[in-house]
């Protein structure tokens, strides 16, 4: 099976959002007018505006009448202020956390947009998140309710019952919390794992917090999991979760990788996703960086397996839904069940995750109430 073609219109966004040069075997087949309008609506849906806007400013290129590059414009100046209210949000709780002793880090976009990126508002990001260790979740939460965050409805509904909030700290991950009163952060989330646990990608707090690093944040110093651990968590949720849905998802691998890469520890890296059974769409991952960047990190990973990855059917599955964007479901469960049934290593990590989502499906203690509220819903 082929490598399908990029457009050239996700051929340009691509080059804007990750740099690099994608390989001649998925280059456009031939040069057309770019069409403006798709340009902008596509940078939308990958969220990848201000990098696009970055990079017109870079090349010196406007685009004419379309108006997409004012549009981009402001808008990325608009993303620059949203960001610095979220990250001063963020310094602020962090800082309250440690205070009182809440084992925590900050994770995902609010600190990737600082580690990763030359200016902070390059990275869009529509939430604050925090690790929390699990045993501290009941005093975090307290925190959290006096800078006016509380579980959303639904959460805090499953939370009234003490056995069905057990249930919910055993199977979840994560709690997102909504704004009290009105604010122009909308939304918080603490996890305690790495992902759904029926999908045995967990990292417990020591896995994660064994090697620390200290990252200046906005000139606050935050203690964060190493390097190592960070491409990890990106890959179970950029990756394992998200299936590389978007490009803003990819150019943060892009950074990591660039950022880094030389100097992490790619035996730890490569040792935990085999004894975590996602090696395969790590490999994966590397792949679509190589062959839509021309930077090849897959030799940190083993001998002989340039050339293997990304298969095609993983790069023109990914490849399908960038041009074409995908509806978001009511819930991902299905799609990332499938996904991880297809990609994971070995026959029992697959079987793992099945019997874990039959062994869900059959807590009807949290599945009861679940259904209870879904079914209140209008």
């Amino acid at each position: 099976m082929p490598y399908n073609k990029l457009s050239s219109q996700l051929h340009f966004l691509t080059r804007a959002s990750l740099g690099g040069e994608v390989e001649k075997q998925v280059y456009p087949d031939f040069k057309e007018d770019l069409d403006w309008d798709s340009i902008y609506e596509l940078s939308q849906w990958h969220q990848t505006g201000a990098l696009v806007y970055q990079h017109f400013d870079e090349i010196g290129q406007n685009t004419g009448n379309t108006g997409c590059f004012e549009k981009l414009k402001e808008q990325s100046l608009n993303q620059a202020v949203f960001n610095m209210v979220f990250l001063k949000k963020s310094i602020e709780i962090a800082n309250d956390l440690a205070a009182n002793h809440v084992n925590s880090f900050l994770m995902k976009g609010a600190l990737w947009a600082w580690l990763l990126y030359e200016s902070p508002g390059l990275r869009e990001f529509g939430d604050i998140d925090f690790f929390l260790q699990k045993e501290n979740i009941s005093e975090g939460l307290k925190i959290l309710a006096r800078h006016n965050f509380e579980p959303d409805v639904y959460r805090k509904y499953l939370l009234e019952t003490d056995k069905v909030a057990r249930l919910y700290f055993k199977t979840d991950y994560q709690l997102p919390l909504t704004p009290i009163g009105s604010q122009m952060v909308q939304s918080l989330e603490i996890q305690w794992n790495t992902s759904y646990p029926r999908y045995h990608y967990s990292f417990d707090w020591n896995e994660l917090t064994g090697k620390m690093m200290s990252v200046n944040v906005a000139n606050t110093v935050l203690k964060v999991p190493a390097v190592e651990n960070q491409l990890l968590m990106m890959v179970i949720h950029h990756g394992g979760i998200e299936q590389w849905d978007k490009l803003k998802y990819m150019a943060d691998f892009v950074r990591i990788l660039q950022r880094f890469g030389k100097e992490m520890d790619w035996a730890y890296i490569v040792s935990k996703t085999k004894q975590k059974g996602f090696l395969k769409i790590l490999l994966e991952s590397l792949g679509m960086v190589k062959i839509l960047t021309g930077d090849n990190y897959l030799t940190y990973c083993g001998h002989g397996i340039d050339d293997r990855y990304p298969s095609p059917v993983f790069y023109n599955k990914v490849i399908f839904h960038w041009e074409n964007t995908r509806v978001k479901p009511v819930t991902k469960s299905w799609r990332i069940f499938y996904f991880n049934i297809i990609y994971r290593d070995r026959l029992r990590d697959k079987l793992s995750i099945l019997f874990s989502h039959i062994a869900y499906l059959l807590e009807w203690r949290l599945i009861i109430p679940k259904a209870r509220w879904y079914r209140k819903q209008p």
